[in-house]
């Protein structure tokens, strides 16, 4: 059960990010597709935010960062999910490249998590 409670935003915002991801398209405006798509975007950022949030939860309760590519491979595996429960719906469908802006922004915050949290070793022992 520490494990859950351990964990509770980054069950809170997976929960936020499949809701958004499963509501009818017409709720959202439309985009214009240009060199990058905004949807792209959206989606790095959304599984950035959630794999932020695990990194910090883990590394608050653990006190290390999560493994990277066990990280990579759990998150980006909820990211195939969400894809696939698209075609559960009405008005939103799997798409390759949503699940490329899932596993770019994973991998992402994996590295800036990381980052940050050396540098924030390396303030602590300047300070000591």
């Amino acid at each position: 059960m520490d494990g859950i409670k351990s964990y509770k935003w980054t069950i809170a915002s997976s929960v936020s990010v499949l809701v958004l991801l499963l509501l009818p398209s017409q709720v959202f405006p439309k985009t214009s597709r240009g060199l990058i798509e905004i949807d792209k975007i959206v989606h790095a950022l959304l599984f950035g935010s959630v794999t932020a949030v695990f990194c910090a939860e883990h590394r608050a309760w653990k006190k290390k960062s999560p493994p990277f590519f066990l990280s990579l491979a759990v998150i980006g595996a909820f990211a195939f999910l969400t894809e696939m429960s698209q075609r559960l719906t009405k008005t939103r469908h799997f798409d390759m490249k949503d699940l490329a802006a899932d596993v770019v922004g994973i991998a992402a915050a994996l590295l800036l998590m990381r980052l940050v949290a050396r540098t924030r070793a390396s303030r602590h022992k300047d300070v000591q």
